[in-house]
């Protein structure tokens, strides 16, 4: 039913299309790009021979492990896909799980249509989707990923040469001629959708806002996502740097990458493009290029499909497990938290400057990566332990997270398809990449200036006012996307609700008795804090009064020690915090905020203005610059809450820890 050039990139064993249903449906995840995009020819050139429309759906889910870092590109990418196929007369729509926004949709969409259509990736984020598609309507897999196609590759050879070997002839037969795209065969198709489609001129920070997800990770404003910043990148590359890429590669400092891994991961820019431009060029910088975009990238997917699970060490080749293993027992130098890792704050520098620039601008340059990785074997038990420690941040920060060459990369630095080496501590035959030797490779104050930039053009000044939790975790997520700011806290102490009352030598938490994790983006610190020891396990022998005394229900609770406080001071840590410092006037002028404190002490000049102070206060903070905004504020209505502290003179009778 397809041309061969379609047909060889169909995984096997794929199911017929049925003679019901009105459309042929693309569900596109992993080619978000209108032109050189195999499995859209797939879906036009079946609609074309079954004489019925196509649709592209593109659907966002919003769930904990994802951020607003990597669910603003891919809304960035998705309203740019969706644009230039409504140019090539194609009809699509984007659905995006939000509040209020919950709908059945994929599936409903499946259910009318002859045949569905994706992108096939080794490292698919939504398995279950996938199989729940497969039983709702026939489902095709198509590789858009690769020059050559996936499934006529044989499964990865014991080195790259190898490798190379068998995939050049499909390289040169897929490069042989520019991809022939498939023309639209029915006008520009929407049907009864099972959802409200994202407008095309939706603010994608407004959307995000609205989503269930990691608001701790911020977007990467220099990075956009979609094709038309994907091919503006590329196109600088090609002219400025591509020559020199030999030269320039392994040196983090002078920009002589292509920085596309961003837009390759999600299919933004056509490999075929790339490779295309770059074997139109002689010399080494075209060639080297030419070998990692085809050759290690290739290879990685291969790898990927071929290992059952690649976020297990059991994907490692049995020497490198078998020498991490017996190594396990080895001293290691400390055991730092989750939180210490993600915000840089291990006290090693060349690793904490790594991370810095992963946490702010989404990616690693491969000479970094490497002693970055290598170095949490020595900072964890074991090799799931450190793979999986690694899998986190990478994921979490990077914008190629979850890409199949992010994932080999790692997997690489723990002996995937390396050589054993000189033994040594720790890492065994692992070959070593010690964060030592950093310095000696690239000027560690330079890449420590860059790593404090923003990823914007300029930092942005902030006041928070108010360092209670709400504050401490604003001004938190702000310090790590690298903008500047500035803590005011009207009481000596930060914490707010967090605070002990101090009766002489007693101290008493006042209103917050206990951690209560329900949220999995707050479990994460909570159980960063557990390993510092900062959250430790309560079993009191508290009572609830009522009519009798009756015993809590059982259940696992964490306080911090050695007072509740000394969790806001964890989160603020390395954050310009003035306490002692109210402000009582907050007044805004030319697009900047002017704060001042006691008697008019001037505070200083703002671009951004966070209120986390109680809602009486910040209404009247806001009212002379924005009446409709302290309207609102005056609306809350906060319910007081009473304590009761007592100290007995004798013993009472009851066996009770009261706090």
């Amino acid at each position: 039913m397809l041309p061969a050039s379609l047909a060889e990139r169909l995984a096997p064993h794929a199911p017929p299309p049925r003679e019901r249903g009105r459309f042929v449906l693309y569900w596109m995840r992993a080619a978000l790009r209108a032109f050189d995009n195999p499995s859209l020819d797939v879906a036009l050139s079946l609609a074309r021979r079954l004489d019925a429309p196509a649709f592209v759906y593109l659907g966002l889910s919003s769930h904990p492990g994802t951020s607003d870092r990597q669910h603003a590109f891919f809304l960035e990418s998705a309203l740019d896909v969706l644009q230039a196929l409504a140019e090539r007369g194609v009809g699509g729509a984007l659905h995006l799980e939000r509040r209020g926004f919950i709908e059945p949709r994929l599936l409903a969409l499946a259910a009318e249509a002859k045949l569905v259509v994706t992108d096939f990736t080794p490292l698919t984020s939504s398995p279950d989707a996938e199989e729940a598609v497969a039983r709702a309507a026939p489902l095709w897999r198509v590789d858009a990923s690769c020059v050559a196609p996936s499934f006529a590759l044989p499964a990865p050879a014991s080195d790259l040469a190898s490798f190379s070997a068998a995939a050049r002839p499909l390289w040169d037969q897929a490069l042989a001629s520019p991809w022939r795209d498939e023309a639209p065969s029915h006008p520009p198709f929407l049907p009864e959708l099972p959802f409200a489609p994202v407008p095309p001129d939706a603010d994608v920070a407004d959307l995000v806002a609205e989503c269930e997800v990691d608001h701790a990770v911020a977007r990467v404003h220099d990075t956009p996502g979609g094709t038309a910043a994907g091919e503006a990148r590329w196109k600088a590359f090609l002219e400025e740097r591509l020559d020199a890429y030999a030269q320039h590669r392994s040196n983090p400092l002078a920009g002589g990458t292509s920085r596309m891994s961003a837009y390759l991961r999600l299919g933004c820019v056509s490999p075929f493009r790339l490779a295309r431009d770059v074997r139109a060029r002689p010399g080494d910088g075209p060639a080297r290029y030419l070998e990692e975009l085809l050759g290690w990238r290739e290879l990685a997917f291969g790898f990927c499909r071929s290992v059952p699970d690649t976020r297990s060490a059991d994907a490692l080749p049995d020497w490198a497990r078998a020498t991490l293993k017996a190594h396990q027992g080895d001293r290691r130098a400390f055991f730092p938290s989750f939180e210490e890792l993600a915000r840089a704050q291990t006290g090693e520098p060349a690793w904490d400057v790594c991370q810095r620039l992963l946490m702010t601008h989404g990616e690693l340059h491969t000479t970094l990566r490497v002693p970055w990785a290598k170095a949490l074997v020595g900072w964890t038990r074991t090799a799931d332990e450190a793979l999986a420690r690694l899998l986190e941040l990478n994921d979490r920060f990077s914008l190629d997270g979850g890409d199949p060459l992010s994932r080999f990369g790692v997997l690489w630095c723990l002996g995937a398809f390396d050589a054993p080496q000189a033994e040594r501590a720790v890492l065994g035959t692992v070959r070593a990449s010690p964060l030592a030797d950093l310095p000696k490779k690239v000027d560690l104050a330079e890449l420590t200036r860059r790593s404090l930039r923003p990823a914007r053009r300029r930092a942005l000044s902030v006041a928070v006012v108010g360092a209670g939790v709400a504050g401490a975790a604003a001004a938190r997520v702000l310090v790590d996307a690298g903008q500047a700011v500035t803590v005011f806290e009207a009481q000596p102490t930060p914490g707010g609700r967090l605070v002990p009352l101090v009766f002489g030598p007693h101290h008493l938490d006042a209103l917050e008795l206990e951690v209560d994790a329900r949220d999995e983006r707050f479990r994460r610190w909570v159980r960063a804090f557990e390993h510092e020891r900062l959250l430790v396990e309560w079993t009191p022998s508290t009572v609830r009064f009522g009519e009798h005394l009756t015993p809590l229900p059982p259940a696992r609770r964490l306080v911090s020690v050695p007072t509740m406080g000394a969790l806001a001071d964890r989160l603020l840590h390395g954050v310009d915090v003035r306490l002692s410092a109210p402000v009582r006037e907050a007044s805004r002028t030319d697009g900047r905020w002017r704060l001042g404190g006691r008697e008019g002490a001037a505070l200083g000049e703002f671009d951004a203005l966070v209120l986390a102070a109680p809602a009486e206060e910040s209404a009247r903070l806001v009212d002379a610059s924005s009446w409709t905004l302290g309207a609102r504020l005056r609306e809350v209505r906060t319910e007081p809450a009473w304590l009761v502290g007592l100290e007995l003179a004798e013993p009472c009778g009851l066996e009770l820890d009261l706090g």
